[in-house]
């Protein structure tokens, strides 16, 4: 137990506690017996199938009212009501079984319905103070942070498991069982941390990445968790501490910590693992925020490094190369060269035409990469290419975003910039008013941006012989007139005693 004591799981922390022979987990010293018959037994693959029946026929059927009160209803079997009597441990399987499976599909809410539910049938099986329900209030953490980025509710959570873990004698009769504990506590520190880190409680992350640690160290202790096992429970504490000192700006510790995992990585999936692509193109944003002391060699390396992993694992039109192509671009274009400008526009356009392939027109993501293509143009004083862009993408982002849009708005304030760079003020000061009605209905006239707007309009509509040029609308005509004021003040005090003497 001194081993165990060094990170508070012996003093103030979790007891683990070694039982020779059989265990009894709590709240299953008794229990009730029960007499099955040939018609009570229960197939755990029959209720498999039935679920997936179920969940077939509520994807493809739109319930009604009169659909969703005949199935709170019980089915009746001669005259009376049929009652479930499937027993939670098997509930508890096939709960956790359709957890994988909409994991697999991405549906992120039917996941986390089905992990709440194995949090119920967990504490009806083993008891409020029992390992393996903090092991489910762990898991529900990890998938609100990791689907849902929901930093709060994974701190809750994890608060729970840890609270289950702190209060209870958690005891164990092999290595393995001990070694699962070990995994729920790794999990609860791992997760919490990085829930900390979300809400930048920068202190509270470093402790709990510091448990994690020594969770680690207890682990390799144990013959029975493999080197790979380890390899990954590594490589998570490294990437969540090289974030975390990234977030609180520790760029040479977050370098360091990048090039440890990278090397982890590497030797444990391969030099070529599609896996090392995001960690690559994290590698890139890392050494871009630095500002001026960036490192754009370096960072062209990284994403040329993802880009070329891309490359050899995906075909031609994947989608996984428009995402490569554009932060590979993206780097060039930051060098601020002429060379630099070339291949980035290569690799724009590259870009573009896949998703002009996948997706087609009326896409966000193609309307992204149009964007920067425009901003490119313009970097390298081609303005008509740039002019020419805009304005075909205009009707585009009317039909996926709506006519009154953020991101049109932004396209008509570019648009407005180049006509201003061209000397055409009459048509910059049309475009910049579209702008901004666009932008006071959707942010409203006290935003910076629509203020913004409003300044430089009316800078333009001090430029001499502008005003006889632009016709006013009769909201801009009342806003050039004087204010009106009920207050006339006289050349004499009028009243008063003195004046009716003097």
């Amino acid at each position: 137990m001194s081993d165990e004591e060094e990170f508070g799981i012996g003093a103030g922390g979790p007891m683990v506690v070694e039982v020779k022979g059989r265990s009894r987990t709590p709240g299953s010293s008794r229990s009730p017996r029960r007499h099955h018959n040939d018609s009570d037994e229960y197939s755990e693959e029959e209720g498999w199938s039935a679920s997936e029946d179920n969940e077939s026929d509520d994807e493809s059927v739109v319930p009604t009212h009169r659909s969703q009160r005949m199935s709170q209803r019980s089915p009746r079997k001669n005259g009376r009501s049929k009652i479930d009597m499937t027993p939670p441990d098997k509930k508890l399987k096939v709960a956790e079984k359709k957890v994988v499976r909409f994991t697999e599909n991405g549906k992120v809410d039917k996941v986390i319905t089905e992990l709440t539910k194995c949090l119920a049938l967990n504490r009806i099986l083993h008891g409020a103070g029992h390992w393996k329900l903090a092991r489910c209030h762990a898991n529900l953490a990890e998938a609100y942070l990791d689907l849902k980025s929901y930093a709060v509710q994974a701190e809750y959570h994890t608060e729970n498991a840890k609270s289950i873990m702190l209060n209870s004698v958690t005891s164990y009769t092999t290595d393995q069982e001990k070694a699962d504990i070990y995994d729920v506590l790794f999990k609860i520190y791992y997760i919490q941390g990085r829930a900390m880190a979300a809400l930048k409680k920068y202190n509270e992350a470093d402790q709990m990445l510091a448990k994690t640690e020594k969770v680690i160290g207890e682990l390799n202790k144990l013959s029975c968790v493999d080197d790979n096992q380890l390899d990954d429970y590594e490589i998570k504490l490294t990437q969540a501490t090289a974030r975390l000192q990234w977030k609180q700006k520790k760029y040479a510790l977050a370098s360091s910590q990048y090039d440890k995992l990278l090397k982890l990585m590497e030797d444990r999936y391969g030099d070529d693992s599609i896996l090392l692509i995001p960690v690559y193109q994290e590698c890139g944003k890392l050494e871009q925020s630095k500002g001026r002391y960036a490192n754009h060699e370096r960072a062209i390396d990284m994403f040329l490094q993802a880009h070329s992993i891309a490359g050899s694992h995906y075909k031609d039109g994947h989608a996984q190369l428009i995402d490569t192509s554009l932060a590979l671009a993206q780097a060039y274009s930051s060098t601020g060269d002429e060379d630099g400008e070339a291949a980035a526009e290569k690799y724009m356009n590259e870009s573009l035409a896949t998703c002009q392939m996948i997706h087609g027109p009326h896409h966000k993501q193609t309307l992204l990469v149009q964007d920067e293509l425009a901003r490119l143009y313009i970097r390298t004083d081609r303005n008509a290419e740039a002019l020419s862009l805009l304005s075909s993408s205009v009707k585009d982002k009317c039909e996926v975003y709506g006519d009154y849009s953020e991101n049109v708005s932004d396209t008509y304030k570019m648009m407005a910039s180049i006509h201003l760079s061209q000397g055409n003020i009459p048509k910059a000061l049309k475009t910049y008013k579209k702008c901004h009605d666009i932008e006071c209905l959707v942010l409203g006239k006290g935003h910076k941006k629509a203020k913004d707007t409003e300044r430089t309009i009316d800078i333009l509509m001090a430029t001499p012989g502008i005003s006889n040029q632009v016709v006013l609308s009769k909201g801009d005509e009342l806003k050039k007139r004087p204010k009106f004021n009920a207050i006339v003040k006289g050349s004499q005090n009028l009243g008063g005693c003195k004046a009716a003497f003097d």
